[in-house]
């Protein structure tokens, strides 16, 4: 994803880029906890937990319970380029 919307910070576009590369074996966006989000993107914990139910709340990131997220289908059209992000 090459353009963020306005409401997004830096660490969200880099918690989208995570969880779009992070695949499970059928290639389909896996299940991550914000502490690995974290771990792997050098953001802090609980700023990548909030910021992660920011993008739920807009559609782009899917909550499946409490502390466990991965990329929703509207998240993936928006990496991908198949959604605009002025569409948001």
């Amino acid at each position: 994803m090459h353009r963020q919307v306005d409401w997004m910070t830096a660490a969200d576009v880099t918690i989208l880029e995570f969880l779009n590369a992070a695949r499970d074996v059928r290639g389909n966006p896996s299940i991550q906890r914000p502490s690995t989000i974290s771990d792997n993107t050098g953001h802090a914990r609980k700023y990548v937990g909030e910021r992660c139910r920011h993008l739920a709340d807009h559609g782009l990131v899917e909550q499946l319970e409490r502390g466990k997220y991965r990329l929703s289908n509207r998240g993936e059209q928006l990496m991908d380029g198949s959604l605009h992000p002025d569409d948001l």
